[in-house]
């Protein structure tokens, strides 16, 4: 993984993003932006580096009834309070997560391993290509232009801290038009991984679930991205048993390697 200077910088650059999005009607106040969620330290020295990726933080990360309830060790950090907001992310899985959300991927991690909860030896961050800035409306109902502004910082910013990060697997539950943002060099194109033709009680599918995967290089070294589809929640379209069962097929998938 990166230096920690390095993480200080990206760190900086999401508070710019933040401040720069108070123009933004849209923007969620009080709120802080939040680059990644997770403990970067615990995830640095995991057996199996894994990222997860969405759009940009749920408004539902700051309640309007207590707004740092998930964070409070943020209340009152700003761009220099940096040791105190990194301890404010780290701190995030064990405070008040959004678990609708993020209970979501916790099979598919735990078949790799992996978690986000400190349940399992690898603990996983979450991620956001677009922005690190929460938004009301979510970000499918904003403007172009407020969109344009965010992804402006947002986009380069995800890279810069994934080459930070170096991780082994990046596992994506977004809109397949959004694998576009993705600027790392391909090692090899995308390709089927596993694809679910049944349901958990052995009725054939109307649509089958194809999960996708392709090599990036990112930080120097390998690293495998799976695009798993979207519904109301990440892999909201099979079951929890077979979100497992896909974790261990990506992990083996992984140790094969590119």
């Amino acid at each position: 993984m990166g230096s920690p200077s390095s993480l200080d910088a990206v760190v900086s650059g999401a508070w710019r993003s933040f401040e720069r999005a108070a123009v933004l009607g849209a923007r969620v106040s009080p709120a802080v932006p939040v680059l990644f969620f997770g403990d970067v330290a615990a995830y640095s020295v995991s057996p199996l580096r894994v990222v997860t990726v969405g759009l940009n933080p749920s408004l539902r990360e700051f309640p309007l009834s207590d707004p740092f309830q998930r964070f409070p060790l943020a209340v009152d950090t700003g761009h220099q309070d940096l040791g105190r907001y990194l301890e404010a992310l780290a701190a995030y899985f064990r405070t008040n997560p959004y678990d609708k959300w993020f209970g979501s991927l916790e099979p598919l991690l735990n078949g790799m391993g992996a978690s986000f909860y400190d349940r399992e030896s690898s603990t996983v961050l979450h991620t956001d290509i677009c922005s690190p800035v929460a938004t009301d409306p979510t970000w499918s109902r904003l403007s172009e232009a407020d969109r344009a502004v965010l992804v402006a910082d947002g986009v380069p910013l995800w890279h810069e801290l994934l080459e930070i990060l170096q991780p082994n697997v990046v596992v994506l539950s977004v809109a397949r038009q959004h694998l576009a943002r993705i600027d790392f060099d391909k090692l090899a194109p995308w390709e089927s991984i596993h694809c679910f033709d049944y349901t958990a009680d052995g009725a054939l599918r109307d649509r089958p679930y194809e999960v996708d995967g392709c090599w990036h290089a990112v930080g120097g070294e390998p690293s495998l991205f799976v695009f798993c589809p979207a519904s109301q929640t990440p892999l909201g379209s099979i079951t929890k048993i077979q979100r497992r069962e896909l974790g261990s097929i990506l992990a083996d998938t992984h140790l094969r390697g590119w």
